[in-house]
């Protein structure tokens, strides 16, 4: 899957089904960086579980987040109501 395709689902509790054929529970999200200065921002993109996203919302709570790369995702269902 692509960034523009798994934008619709930011910030949203889902469900994904990941290429090794494990399905997760969580929410995904972008993040732009610059790797050095005058550098075009370099996409990334993270997950974590709902429970971990609700306290990285709040300061200085610790949390596990996850590194991803969107070919990683075949498949994404949206839990939000």
């Amino acid at each position: 899957m692509d960034f523009a395709h798994l934008r619709q689902y930011a910030h949203q509790h889902c469900r994904f089904k990941l290429r090794s054929g494990k399905e997760v529970f969580g929410v995904v999200w972008e993040v732009e960086t610059s790797e050095a200065a005058g550098a075009d921002g370099v996409k990334r993109l993270f997950f974590a579980s709902v429970r971990d996203y609700e306290r990285l919302q709040r300061v200085g709570a610790p949390v596990q987040v996850i590194a991803m790369q969107p070919e990683e995702i075949v498949a994404v269902e949206s839990l939000a109501s």
